[in-house]
This record gives C-alpha cells, structure tokens and sequence, in this order.
C-alpha cells in the first residue's frame, strides 16, 4: 500500500522489469532478486534448513524488433543452479499490455553434505502469459505458466534413475507490483503460487509424492 501511494519525485516513464512492456531494439533491462517458499508439511519434514534456503536470482530482457524480447534467468539456492532462457512477444494498448513467452530451462544440483551424496540435472519447458496494468508511478502484472518437466536424471550414492519423457508437472500463477524508487531504478514485489508436483528446489529430499501440491513463494527484486 505505501508503495502504490508513494509518487511524488518519481520517473515519469519507469522503465519496468516484468510488466510485459514493449521494449525498444537493443534496449538491456536486468534485474536481481531472492525468493522464499512455503513448503508443505510432506516437504518440511524430510528437507532441511539448508535446502530450503532463500532462491537468489538475476534476470535480464534485450529488446528485439516487431515487439520481440529476449527473457533469460539464473536461480540458485547454493546447492541447485536453475538457468532459464526463451522469446518473449509483447502487444501493449494504452495502459494495458501482454506477453507471451516461451522459456527453455536447464537445472542442476549437487549435495554431498549433511549425509547426502546426491546429484540432480534436468529440463523444463515453461509457455508462459503476462497481463498487465501500468498506473501512474507503479505496474501490476499477472503471469501464469505450465510447468513441462522434459527429462530427469537422479542419482543418490551409486543408484542413478533417468526418465526422458514429456510430463505435465503443473502450473504457476504470480502477481507482481512494481515501484519506482528513482530514475530507472524499481523494486519488485510478488507472490507465485506453485500447484506443483515437483518443486525443484527441494529436490535433495528425494521427494516421491505423487500429487499436486500448492507453494506459495515470496520474491523480492531490484532493477538495476
């Protein structure tokens, strides 16, 4: 709330970092940021303080002609490494605006403390579309994407277990405020939820639960 109503001195035209904005060719916007998830109970229990650590992240958008964008993301917890890249195309209309994207996205992770001797690596697809509302000093955005898991490869001690196949692991849903501070500089603020399978980050629990599960997930940002 005080962000919203917060706007004397700010920048009259921010330059936003989610908000699915028409980007001009060339132009480079780039953020960092941290999120922090809910885990279930189910998760809790088998997974540790370590694991559930905060998921810091650095993102960027290049602008590209006829309304296409670049999006392309890195996400780490220390102990997982989660790169993300793919097309974004962006339509806006006075104060409103779309973007639909399509991310390809590597992961991996390596745990050999704590008792564990484990190592992760796999591939997701996420389709994604964002609607949002630029006010005046500050934009609202809505994103949701399905979550593909495309492969995954697990291997706890000497026992490895590999899958190749396309499998539908769910969906996300997020909304995201974003200020201006000053000059090109905004925060962000948002919450995803997660109706989940599989939530990534916590796969060194070696989680083998069979059903959907809601995370919420709190994330923080900073346009640089």
């Amino acid at each position: 709330i005080l962000l919203m109503l917060s706007g004397s001195g700010l920048a009259q035209s921010p330059n936003y970092f989610l908000f699915p904005d028409v980007m001009t060719s060339g132009e480079l916007r780039h953020s960092i940021g941290l999120g922090l998830a809910d885990l279930p109970e189910d998760h809790v229990e088998e997974a540790s303080d370590f694991i559930r650590g905060p998921i810091f992240n650095y993102q960027l958008r290049y602008g590209f002609p006829k309304n296409f964008s670049l999006f392309a993301a890195v996400n780490s917890n220390l102990v997982t490494f989660h790169f993300s890249a793919g097309p974004r195309w962006h339509y806006r209309v006075d104060q409103w605006s779309i973007g639909l994207g399509y991310d390809l996205a590597y992961w991996f992770g390596v745990l050999n403390q704590f008792g564990y001797k484990s190592k992760v690596h796999g591939w997701f697809n996420y389709p994604n579309i964002t609607i949002g509302y630029a006010f005046n000093q500050f934009a609202v955005s809505l994103k949701g994407e399905l979550i593909i898991q495309t492969s995954l490869t697990t291997k706890s001690d000497d026992v490895e277990v590999s899958n190749s196949y396309n499998s539908f692991n769910g969906i996300t849903i997020g909304v995201y405020i974003e200020q201006s501070l000053w000059k090109d500089h905004i925060v962000i603020i948002g919450l995803k939820m997660y109706y989940a399978k599989f939530y990534y980050p916590v796969w060194a629990a070696l989680p083998t639960f069979d059903r959907y599960f809601y995370i919420p997930e709190i994330t923080i940002g900073f346009n640089l």
